[in-house]
């Protein structure tokens, strides 16, 4: 017998040959074996004869990882029936290379939300394996009330003593490159100085105590120098705290990066007789070293005077150099120093004190009007960083005054300055404080809401010739003088164009900012933008030796200039870009691209360069910062990045306030917008406060009450459409309302 069963009849040679188609063999009898008996009837197909076959099995798109692994074919159940039948765990966790291969760019596997969400779930799980029972307990009835998880993950890390900011998954995604079909992507590839290709972080390489806590706080009982010898110059003249003489030590705030003073900036420095230019009884090692910080760190970026004139000055070679303009100086340049000797805050008062005193006393003509100019303006910033508003104020509208008289902007276009043309050195000087003024000022009016200034300098962009050595080679100060002349020249060619758009957002007119952008302006003057950035000298793009005047530069590269169409963006009509080739080239695409390299940028800036813990000017790359991270905080759990970065410009400004009262009031608006948001814990936002008041207590109290300017904008986004209820006063004051109702009173007694 055969295995098809029993045999049949073998056809005869006559009816093979006969004409017509030959008979077929008998069908085979199905075998009667024990695997027939076990199939069910479900599984099998009628076939014509009344036969029937087993029916094939259905396509699945997945395999559990133990089918997967022993090549057997699973149905993609939940519980697989092999895994079933085995008893054994089923589990779904690869991803097959052909469906990865068959995702376009940009897809995602899973929903971002739901993800996340698991993600703070399981980082909950394990944050309450390291608390006591009764903050677990708290922790289940603050998830009881409606609380987001993220909110008290964001919580329990900080109580933990640990970073309040991202689980290391989310720190991961957050660094990210875009993808090629992303605005961002066309940005970065054809406007890399403006929009570069950063390396990806390695995120285990970051310090992660440096970035998201501010600077520690140590005592010291005496000022000392860098040497480490007590500085002589603080003597009972200059009184320590004031009105406060029982407090005799201050905060000194010790950078986790350790910071050392730059070197002799030059060696006319090494000549200096300080007491011939101020009665503030200070040694001249103090001056020298106080003065080399300043110009080596935020001379660049604010040059109301030529340098070597200056320096000639101080040692009696030149006329560019006063006594208002030494005090006014060193005022400011104190501010930078506290950051090292938190006492050179007092000395700082004392010298804007002095300068208050011969501002009074000042003439105006020649090189000491050109001086005057330059010392009223340290004057002013000095105030706004001491918050002393109204000083600010006169400060402001004198020197605004002066400079119109000298015609050094604010004039018709067919006037030029009132200077002697033959006086080069005058016209030097001059045409320096002008244009320094200029892009100071329009930095001043994009924070302020206000237009400073109606025409530019009449005078050209200063461009000086520096001469080479003998033998060829530029000596380090012909190479620093270059640098500083083609910063300041790309400087100015970049507030012209804000200054456009400030004509137009501040006008005299009074349109509404929210109004007055169009989108077809904005698009212009974005393109002008792009265009400054792709002609812009390589030592200043982004790289691992470009200087921190550089990194500043680009952060005052991200203006607000689409913010309001942002909010007209909405419903059928969607504005687009004709520029780009991207399909989402649009406003809210360019923000979104900007504030992604922005974070970039602020996260290198803070993890790099030492003068983040003492260079004020950088703030505006916090401040605009802190706003984007609150507008993603409203965006709900599916951008849980927000509070890394927003937890970095806080611990920034506080790292600040130790030089700057300034920071304080900034940092204030900034928690009051985020309680307000419902994106901070009250705690920790009443932790920061106290914080700040701590570090803060060194300031000389008495220059003023106010903590900030009046008109300092801090909520952006609010001020699109009531600029008068985004000024940090106002802030400020919602976040002692707040205190008074005891928002953080748990806090209170706990520490």
């Amino acid at each position: 017998m055969s295995r098809d069963g029993p045999l049949r009849p073998i056809p005869s040679k006559d009816q093979l040959d006969r004409p017509g188609p030959r008979p077929l063999l008998a069908p085979p009898t199905p075998p009667t074996t024990s695997s027939s008996s076990n199939t069910s009837s479900a599984d099998l197909v009628p076939q014509r004869g009344g036969h029937q076959r087993k029916k094939r099995r259905a396509y699945v798109a997945r395999a559990c990882d133990w089918c997967k692994q022993k090549k057997m074919a699973c149905d993609g159940e939940k519980t697989c029936s092999e895994c079933r039948r085995r008893r054994i765990d089923c589990a779904y966790t690869a991803v097959s290379e052909s469906i990865l291969k068959a995702i376009p760019p940009g897809f995602r596997l899973v929903n971002t939300s739901s993800a996340d969400g698991d993600e703070e779930a399981m980082n909950l799980l394990v944050l309450f394996r390291e608390l006591s029972d009764k903050d677990a307990l708290e922790a289940l009835d603050e998830l009881k009330t409606g609380r987001r998880i993220s909110d008290v993950n964001a919580a329990l890390r900080t109580r933990l003593g640990g970073s309040p900011g991202l689980s290391q998954n989310a720190l991961n995604r957050a660094m990210m490159p875009p993808t090629r079909s992303s605005l961002e992507f066309e940005l970065m590839m054809r406007h890399p100085i403006a929009y570069p290709t950063w390396a990806p972080v390695e995120t285990s390489k970051l310090d992660l105590d440096y970035i998201l806590l501010p600077s520690k706080v140590e005592w010291a009982k005496a000022p000392f120098t860098s040497s480490g010898k007590v500085m002589p110059g603080l003597t009972r003249r200059v009184p320590p705290f004031g009105a406060n003489p029982s407090v005799q030590a201050s905060a000194a705030l010790e950078s986790p990066n350790p910071v050392v003073v730059p070197s002799v900036y030059d060696e006319r420095l090494l000549q200096i007789d300080i007491g011939k230019w101020t009665s503030i009884p200070v040694t001249n090692e103090f001056a020298m070293t106080v003065l080399s910080l300043y110009l080596e760190t935020d001379h660049p970026l604010t040059p109301l005077f030529d340098p070597d004139l200056f320096l000639d000055g101080l040692i009696g070679r030149s006329r560019f150099c006063s006594k208002l303009l030494v005090s006014a100086v060193l005022g400011w340049s104190c501010q930078l120093y506290a950051s090292f000797e938190p006492d050179a805050t007092v000395v700082g008062c004392a010298f804007y004190e002095e300068a208050k005193r011969l501002r009074k006393k000042r003439e105006g003509h020649g090189a000491e009007a050109v001086c005057a100019v330059a010392a009223l303006q340290y004057m002013a910033i000095t105030a706004v960083s001491l918050g002393a508003g109204p000083e600010y104020l006169e400060c402001l509208a004198e020197m605004l005054a002066l400079a119109e008289t000298l015609r050094l902007f604010n004039v018709a276009p067919t006037e030029g300055p009132t200077m002697d043309p033959e006086d080069q050195d005058l016209q030097q000087a001059s045409a320096q404080v002008a244009w320094a003024l200029f892009n100071s000022l329009t930095l001043l009016s994009m924070h302020i809401h206000k237009r400073m200034i109606e025409h530019p300098p009449p005078m050209a962009i200063p461009d000086l010739f520096i001469a080479s050595t003998a033998g060829g080679k530029p000596t380090k100060q012909a190479k620093r003088r270059q640098y500083l002349n083609d910063f300041l020249k790309v400087n100015c060619k970049f507030f012209l164009i804000v200054h456009d758009m400030l004509q137009l957002m501040y006008g005299p007119q009074q349109k509404a900012y929210a109004e007055a952008i169009s989108a077809a302006f904005a698009e212009d003057t974005y393109r002008r933008l792009l265009d400054w950035a792709d002609n812009l000298p390589l030592e200043f793009a982004q790289g691992n030796r470009c200087s921190h005047h550089a990194m500043v530069l680009q952060y005052v590269f991200f203006v607000d200039l689409f913010r309001p169409l942002i909010r007209h963006n909405t419903g059928t009509t969607r504005l687009g870009l004709l520029s780009f080739k991207t399909k989402d080239a649009g406003p809210e695409a360019v923000y979104s691209a900007s504030v992604h390299q922005l974070k970039r940028i602020v996260l290198s800036y803070r993890q790099t360069h030492p003068e983040s813990s003492f260079s004020l000017f950088w703030h505006s790359a916090l401040l605009y910062l802190a706003n984007a991270m609150l507008r993603e905080a409203a965006g709900g759990p599916q951008n849980p990045e927000w509070r890394f970065y927003f937890r970095l410009c806080i611990a920034s400004y506080q790292t600040l306030c130790g030089g700057y009262r300034l920071a304080k009031g900034i940092a204030q608006g900034l928690l009051s917008m985020a309680l307000d948001r419902g994106a901070m814990d009250p705690r920790e936002a009443g932790a920061v406060r106290r914080d700040l008041e701590r570090r803060g207590r060194h300031h000389h109290h008495d220059v003023s009450d106010q903590v900030v300017p009046e008109s300092l904008v801090v909520d952006l986004d609010l001020a699109v459409t009531d600029p008068s209820a985004a000024q940090a006063e106002k802030l400020i004051r919602k976040l002692k309302e707040l205190q008074v109702q005891g928002v953080d009173e748990g806090q209170e007694t706990r520490a």
